[in-house]
């Protein structure tokens, strides 16, 4: 425990954010605008226990339609979404079900081909494995 504790502290350096005039790639990189993390949170908040993925899917298809390649649309929120998709069509709507797993393959089918800059992980792989063998 005490070289655990004797270990030097590493820091993160990012660079401070830009005046509101102003913009860069870099910065949007950082610091998200209020508006998008507001989305974002909305978007969390409307997938937890599936409470309204229908309101979530819009907010995720304006997203991605108005910021394409944008670095706040990560895997994470993509496998969110798949793994959101693959509740509804077996739990909470189970006789929509085609629809919601075709919106899963399109996800992952967007991912594997990268037009959005967003490449699959292991959860992607997980959770299309998932809906397979439901």
């Amino acid at each position: 425990m005490h070289s655990f504790l004797r270990k030097p502290l590493s820091y993160t350096i990012i660079p401070p954010p830009l005046p509101t005039d102003q913009s860069s790639a870099q910065n949007n990189y950082y610091f998200t605008d209020s508006p998008t993390q507001d989305l974002l949170a909305v978007m969390e908040a409307c997938l937890h226990n599936l409470y309204d993925v229908r309101r979530a899917h819009q907010i995720f298809d304006n997203l991605r339609l108005q910021r394409p390649g944008d670095p706040v649309l990560s895997a994470r929120l993509y496998n969110a979404f798949i793994e959101a998709y693959l509740g509804m069509g077996s739990t909470k709507e189970p006789a929509k079900r085609g629809i919601w797993i075709e919106d899963l393959w399109m996800l992952i089918d967007v991912m594997e081909k990268g037009t959005e800059k967003v490449s699959p992980t292991a959860s992607t792989y997980a959770h299309a494995i998932l809906a397979w063998l439901r």
